[in-house]
């Protein structure tokens, strides 16, 4: 199979639990997130798989999650060997979805900077969301993420 069939029979298939879309002006770059109608019914914690995947997988480039009862998104994403996290303009996914604000549901989205073919082709028999988490951060990385927090950097005894 090659990629845009993969991608097809996954978008295109009820069985699985998320969708995956392609960024073609960032070479290939995929975005993966939980299918909407399952927002709010998983038991996934979110929080935990956004500091696995951004610490396990070098080629993750973010995690991002929007907290509509809080009206507030959070992306964790890479810079400069660290792992930082940053405030989101709510603005751009209330625009999209009025729907869903206050509304108790976290949405999950992380996007990923290339996969071999091969990896999508064993992701098309992954089903589960949080199984295809734990696939993509058992991918072997290319780049070492500094792990050392700022409790290291810093001296408060003083």
């Amino acid at each position: 199979m090659n990629r845009q069939e993969i991608l097809n029979k996954i978008n295109n298939s009820p069985m699985y639990e998320y969708h995956i879309a392609e960024v073609p002006q960032r070479d290939g770059m995929l975005l993966f997130y939980l299918k909407e109608d399952l927002e709010g019914k998983s038991k996934i914690n979110f929080y935990e798989k956004a500091v696995d995947l951004i610490y396990s997988a070098a080629d993750i480039y973010d995690v991002t999650l929007v907290e509509w009862s809080k009206c507030r998104a959070l992306s964790y994403y890479k810079k400069d060997g660290l792992v930082d996290i940053g405030l989101e303009d709510f603005d751009i996914f209330a625009r999209k979805s009025p729907e869903k604000i206050r509304i108790d549901i976290v949405e999950f989205i992380f996007s990923i900077k290339a996969l071999k073919t091969q990896d999508l082709e064993e992701i098309a028999h992954i089903t589960c969301f949080e199984d295809l988490i734990n696939y993509i951060v058992n991918l072997s990385y290319t780049e070492v993420v500094q792990t050392s927090g700022w409790y290291d950097q810093y001296d408060y005894e003083e």
